[in-house]
């Protein structure tokens, strides 16, 4: 007599005793199994929540959100990008509060230019503000401080209420309470950089003066959104005393190395990007959630989660005192570590080095019951193989079959490309959608595989976590654990399946065990899920995807033994669509979710032209008014070489007399086969950016914020960067550059300055934003400006 367990899943395909339990008892042991990876999975997902903010009534010596909040009123009043009035006022701002809380403060100004960011080469004239807090005790580490860095400059179109007047106010609360409650040994400095988002400038200014050996960690915080949790994305390399100390210092981590993994092979960058590539020992920090706010007029006090400031708060000063009072030049290391947090409480955290051990001993354990299993009849090869062939198959169908669906959704509701990153207001829809696809298809792949033994399905389910486990461990060691524990949990379920020993309570025990790997799976997926829907977006939730369908396979052994799998795969499908569809027909614009849009005016005098420019996919009702229903499209990388030849909605223009920027040649000397020549470049109507392009040949190098840049740093070319352009912000005065050029040939000079917004002349020929629609977010296409261009030859 065979047992056969359907509902719970437990047929052997050994002869077993008498009597199986009935199905009212099957149905009962399905219903427990399914529920606990589903508990973990939901109780993961609560726990990512960050912190409830504090009120004033806090303890004087803890970090307290309220108490924050009067420094965000101040910070976060209206746009304050690097050179503007706005930005002078929150700098003068943040030197009086450091000043008031005891701190040393001077203020770092002057010019400066990134080369390693690349052609084209961001510019500016800076102002950092630097407090020092000195410690009781600083050379318990040689000296060594701890580095706090926020950038205080915002991005043109929005006030940086999130992004970074947030981690801004939260520095100060930080001093605050760190006065409060006494100090630390190791002196701390507190960097509120300039320039960020211009290209982490204000980070590269201080760079150049000071370097970083004076800086035992450097704990940069930022925000990409306006709500979530702070998540820990990114460290340096040799990370392992770093990771310890923060899993003791942080009151709530929240970090993987997956993450990092990912991160460091990405071209994003921020102030810490400085500092890292100098070896800086240190960590990036970050909230993501709220991403429609980002560099958007919405990104202000009312959107701003103040649970958010608060986790910014707690990691901050927990972070200091934890390291304020060791020796900071323990914390290098010639080794990684490999780290995941459980329910953003605890930082389970190893040396690198284990990871292939651990990897190696758990695929062997895996093999040795397979064989063990194989030899006792308990399994079949070829049945863990169409398993595991199976699951992998899911997988890439889960990934395939969302990026389809997206595909579709994208040409059915072409208007979602003017939204950033084609981002979906509901997201939330899509997000549900897209899961229950992945769903749907590993109840289509159980369906395949309803003949095949339990053992089978349990090992050929940890084969493929197997598989993965060895790739990321050999190429990716810090992805490793979202497959070793998994896979090491679900080996005892392995091992009482292949058992030939029975008892009256099997149904229940076989149930207990063969939820370990799926609530361990939960745990560590479910939170990794939401994150990566969130980092990558809904255009991209197909990675997110695969990594959910990665988790799913090992549900198979369970799904198998729902009834009619067949039927819930195709009803899942259909809810799918339907999610999806709704998401669709919801994604109308209104005032609540409205249409980004932009106009550029482009008086280009190289060429006796005028234009309305627009990185619009189509002309909305405001913008039609000047480009009309069908526009042209081409090319505007003479004003924009950071997009490209990406096309853009071009229309002719009316005249405006917008006065050009002026070229005056300062000198002009000759030396052998070299020409040397200096000139000045400034704005006629006090623009706020001024970019100055110059013809790769017969350029020998150039000289710009006291940094010259020879030949093999100028052949880096940029995206539709032709020839050499430097873009420089923030100096009302004008630019010098010195050039070096072949003896005997002349220096074409292309300049176009940009203000921020349209001019009220400009305005008035297309009247006043309609509401349902909000300025383009900053760095995403082309936002308002007035554009004039000449080119000078010297």
């Amino acid at each position: 007599m065979r047992i056969t367990d359907e509902a719970a899943g437990l047929d052997t395909g050994h002869e077993a005793g008498p009597a199986a339990p009935r199905p009212a008892a099957h149905r009962a042991v399905l219903a427990a199994v399914l529920a606990v990876p589903t508990l973990f999975a939901v109780l993961a997902m609560l726990a990512f929540a960050p912190p409830a903010a504090r009120d004033t009534d806090a303890p004087a010596t803890e970090f307290s959100a309220a108490r924050a909040a009067p420094h965000l009123e101040q910070i976060a009043q209206r746009p304050h990008p690097t050179g503007t009035a706005d930005n002078a006022r929150v700098r003068d701002y943040l030197v009086r509060m450091a000043r008031s809380l005891g701190a040393q403060v001077t203020v770092q100004s002057g010019d400066v230019v990134r080369p390693a960011w690349g052609n084209p080469f961001p510019a500016a004239t800076v102002h950092n503000v630097i407090a020092k807090v000195p410690g009781s005790a600083p050379q318990t580490s040689g000296g060594k401080a701890v580095l706090l860095v926020s950038h205080y400059d915002s991005v043109p179109t929005g006030p940086g209420a999130a992004d970074d007047g947030a981690a801004v106010a939260a520095m100060l609360e930080t001093m605050r309470a760190l006065k409060e409650s006494g100090g630390v040994r190791n002196d701390v400095v507190f960097l509120f950089t300039d320039g960020e988002e211009l290209g982490a400038l204000g980070a590269e200014k201080f760079v150049q003066e000071y370097g970083v050996e004076d800086y035992g960690v450097v704990l940069n915080w930022e925000a990409r959104g306006s709500s979530g949790p702070v998540v820990m994305f990114e460290t340096n390399t040799d990370n392992r005393p770093l990771i310890d100390a923060f899993a003791h210092g942080s009151s709530r981590p929240v970090a993987n190395s997956l993450a990092y993994e990912v991160y460091k092979r990405m071209p994003n960058g921020s102030d810490f990007t400085v500092f890292r590539d100098e070896g800086a020992v240190g960590l990036n920090a970050a909230f993501l959630h709220g991403f429609h706010d980002y560099h958007s007029p919405h990104d202000d006090l009312e959107r701003l989660s103040d649970d958010s400031v608060q986790h910014h708060g707690e990691s901050m000063l927990g972070l200091v005192r934890g390291l304020g009072d060791r020796d900071l030049r323990e914390l290098r290391s010639d080794e990684d570590a490999v780290y995941f947090d459980l329910f953003a409480r605890v930082l389970v955290h190893y040396p690198a080095g284990w990871a292939l051990p651990l990897a190696v001993v758990t695929v062997l354990g895996l093999a040795a019951l397979a064989w063990w299993g194989a030899r006792r009849s308990a399994l079949r090869v070829t049945g863990v193989l169409v398993t595991a062939g199976t699951g992998l198959a899911a997988v890439i169908v889960a990934a395939l079959g969302t990026f389809g669906l997206w595909l579709a959704a994208a040409a059915l509701r072409p208007e979602l490309a003017a939204l950033p990153l084609s981002e979906p207001y509901e997201r939330g829809l899509f997000a549900a959608g897209f899961l229950v696809l992945v769903a749907a298809l590993l109840m289509a792949a159980a369906r395949l595989l309803r003949e095949r033994r339990q053992t089978e399905l349990v090992c050929g389910a940890l084969a493929v976590g197997a598989v993965l486990l060895l790739a990321s461990v050999l190429a990716l060691p810090g992805v490793s654990y979202l497959f070793q524990w998994p896979l090491l949990a679900g080996l005892p379920a392995l091992w009482w399946a292949c058992r030939d020993a029975r008892t009256e309570h099997r149904v229940w025990a076989d149930a207990l065990l063969a939820t370990a790997a799926p609530a361990v799976a939960a745990v560590l997926f479910a939170p990794l899920v939401d994150s990566l829907l969130i980092a990558l977006g809904i255009p991209l939730a197909a990675v997110a995807m695969a990594v959910a369908a990665i988790g799913g396979v090992l549900l198979l052994p369970l799904l198998v033994r729902i009834a009619r799998p067949g039927l819930v795969a195709a009803s899942a499908a259909g809810l799918a669509l339907v999610l999806v569809g709704t998401g669709l027909l919801r994604s109308d614009f209104d005032a609540e979710h409205p249409r980004p849009n932009a106009l550029v005016y482009v008086r280009d005098l190289s060429r006796d032209t005028t234009m309305w420019i627009s990185g619009d996919p189509e002309p909305d009702a405001w913008t039609r008014k000047v480009l009309g229903a069908n526009p042209g499209r081409g090319s505007a990388a003479d004003y924009y070489p950071q997009r490209g030849d990406e096309p853009v909605l071009r229309a002719k223009a009316p005249t405006l007399d917008l006065p050009a920027p002026k070229v005056t040649e300062l000198s002009d000397e000759t030396s052998g086969d070299t020409r040397r020549v200096r000139f000045k470049v400034a704005s006629q109507r006090e623009a706020w950016r001024l970019q100055i392009r110059l013809p790769r040949e017969p350029l020998k190098s150039c000289t710009v914020a006291g940094v010259r840049m020879n030949g093999p740093v100028l052949d880096k070319q940029g995206e539709g960067a032709e020839g050499v352009v430097f873009q420089f912000t923030g100096s009302v005065s004008g630019v010098e550059i010195g050039c070096e050029t072949k003896a005997g040939t002349r220096l074409p000079v292309d300049v176009a300055d940009y203000t921020i917004g349209l001019p009220a002349e400009v305005a008035a020929l297309v009247g006043p934003r309609p509401e349902g629609t909000v300025q383009v977010s900053f760095g995403f296409a082309p936002d308002d400006s007035a554009v004039v261009r000449r080119i000078t030859t010297l």
